[in-house]
């Protein structure tokens, strides 16, 4: 207890041996409450240490296809070699014996930590969980490591014999989450790259071509995977940094359904809406975060567009007004230098000249969206009865606004409509 106080322990996976899990309970019931959720897998958790693991070795067989069909048989006097041998990567099946001061490494995983290798520990435990794929893949991102050939071609077998398929779209997610929120995010999606293992709306990017005096690097994934190298850099400086880096990942999806024979993609940020609808309706739970994905494909070339255009305050108030309560403009100013940048023609002065335009529209139009002059209340006192047009009013009105009407003269064009003029 004294050494977690002094160690900033995130994961901690402590393995018992040689004491029954009731007795486990009795000596960890003295320092707080004990969570027996996970007491039949021999997994006990403590209120005041909620990063660790509390458990007895044990043996796991598969016998199904999803993740929770597995026999789990715990033994308190199986030897540390076998306990080790169900661990993913030899990285992960050292173990620590803190009485005598000793590493136990029956894997060589502290080699392979010091050659920067994922080595998978068995291959037949090893093919059992086919979310080790994905996790192989984070850890690449995350630690810039290289994966041991054997290990790959394990990882490509499982992928062939197509058991990825019975994932669920969870634990799918909180595998490209951490890869994601890593700071080299292309290094594990190459690697699912090569294997054929990426979300399928992804892959599509392969073979998508763009123009290349605007996109030497080629193919749009080529073109993405730089772009999400970039975010990473610059997630934290964003409102939501995960769902930044998600809308990084998918900010061209929609490019393949539009783009023609000379790589051009008019409209890819509308088409990229309708593929998120389709393919991660079901993808993401949260309904804040899929907004804001949604939002980001959807206006993520518009700063660029209007800088080039050298667009009205008109244009940039609608802009603030389709993106008002899902994400602030810095967020959007990211993406576009991502977006910009993620190519191998940068044009440095482009992201200069953007700065500027954003600088000026700023300071004399603030970066939130106008608060409406006209709202129900006012229509009501103007004489307007409310009904299903009481909306389509309330957008003109905003619209006048936005367009650089005062509220005198919204209001007087408002009567002249009551009144049929």
């Amino acid at each position: 207890m004294v050494m977690y106080q002094k160690v900033d322990y995130h994961d901690v996976d402590v393995e018992i041996y040689d004491l029954e899990i009731d007795e486990i309970i009795d000596i960890l019931s003295q320092y707080g409450k004990v969570n027996e959720v996970g007491k039949s897998f021999g997994i006990l958790k403590l209120d005041c240490l909620p990063n660790f693991d509390f458990a007895l070795p044990r043996i796991e067989r598969k016998k199904g296809q999803t993740h929770r069909e597995f026999e789990v048989e715990v033994h308190k006097d199986l030897d540390m070699k076998t306990a080790c041998c169900r661990r993913d990567f030899t990285i992960n099946a050292m173990m620590y014996d803190y009485q005598n001061g000793k590493l136990i490494d029956y894997y060589q995983g502290r080699e392979d930590i010091k050659n920067k290798c994922l080595k998978m520990v068995d291959e037949k435990t090893f093919y059992e969980d086919p979310l080790r794929v994905l996790r192989l893949a984070q850890f690449m991102s995350r630690f810039e490591f290289q994966v041991d050939l054997k290990t790959k071609e394990i990882c490509q077998k499982m992928v062939n014999e197509g058991v990825l398929q019975y994932l669920s779209l969870e634990r799918i997610q909180q595998e490209y989450n951490k890869l994601l929120m890593s700071s080299h995010p292309s290094t594990g999606l190459k690697f699912l790259l090569e294997l054929n293992a990426l979300i399928r709306p992804l892959e599509t990017l392969v073979t998508c071509p763009q123009r290349l005096d605007f996109h030497p690097e080629g193919n749009v994934m080529n073109h993405t995977l730089l772009v999400v190298d970039l975010a990473a850099l610059c997630k934290d400086k964003t409102s939501w940094p995960l769902a930044f880096m998600w809308s990084a990942l998918l900010h061209d999806i929609g490019k393949p359904l539009v783009t023609t024979p000379e790589g051009k993609a008019p409209g890819h940020n509308e088409s990229g809406v309708k593929v998120f609808n389709q393919y991660f309706s079901h993808f993401f739970t949260n309904k804040k975060m899929k907004k804001y994905i949604r939002t980001m494909i959807y206006y993520h070339m518009h700063l660029m567009n209007m800088v080039r255009n050298q667009s009205k305050d008109y244009s940039y108030y609608k802009l603030l007004k389709g993106i008002e309560g899902i994400f602030p403009l810095n967020d959007l100013v990211c993406m576009s230098k991502c977006d910009k940048l993620g190519r191998l023609a940068n044009r440095p002065e482009t992201i200069s000249t953007l700065d500027t335009y954003v600088e000026e529209k700023v300071s004399r139009c603030g970066n939130h969206a106008l608060k409406p002059f006209v709202d129900g209340k006012l229509l009501i006192e103007l004489g307007f009865k409310p009904n299903q047009d009481f909306k389509e009013l309330l957008d003109w009105a905003y619209d006048l606004q936005m367009r650089g009407h005062d509220k005198e003269s919204v209001i007087q064009l408002l009567k002249g409509r009551k009144d049929g003029r």
